[in-house]
């Protein structure tokens, strides 16, 4: 049986971190020094799901948990898809209701099986582009 978990953007412009402001995403629990970049699994997700994911090109994405921990999943391979994602699924067929290295991303219609997944501060703060004049 596979899980599934859809993680949607609501079409009232609610893109994936667009709702979150900064000064809440900062204030996110953060790991331990020890466990960070460390191999990890994402608990009861195929119950409690994720609450926001950003994807990193399409090499991988950084996941987090109702907790607002923040994961990092790297893939094999590239995942096309990744980079323009509003919503993202997840096969936990090995892992049982927890999601780690086992686990597939579902993007659109690709599969893209997870390299590693390891605990992490979030993804880094996005620069402010400069407006132009004229």
């Amino acid at each position: 049986m596979i899980r599934t978990l859809l993680i949607t953007a609501l079409a009232a412009g609610n893109l994936a971190g667009a709702a979150i402001p900064a000064a809440a995403r900062q204030q996110a629990p953060a790991w331990p020094a020890d466990k960070l970049g460390k191999e990890t699994s994402i608990p009861f997700i195929g119950t409690i799901g994720l609450y926001n994911f950003e994807a990193d090109g399409d090499r991988g994405v950084w996941l987090q948990d109702q907790q607002r921990r923040w994961y990092y999943a790297t893939v094999i391979g590239p995942c096309t898809g990744l980079p323009f994602a509003v919503r993202i699924g997840v096969d936990t067929r090995f892992g049982g209701t927890q999601l780690d290295r086992t686990g597939t991303l579902l993007v659109d219609r690709e599969r893209c099986p997870i390299n590693s997944l390891v605990a992490s501060n979030g993804p880094p703060p996005k620069a402010n582009k400069a407006k132009k004049r004229g």
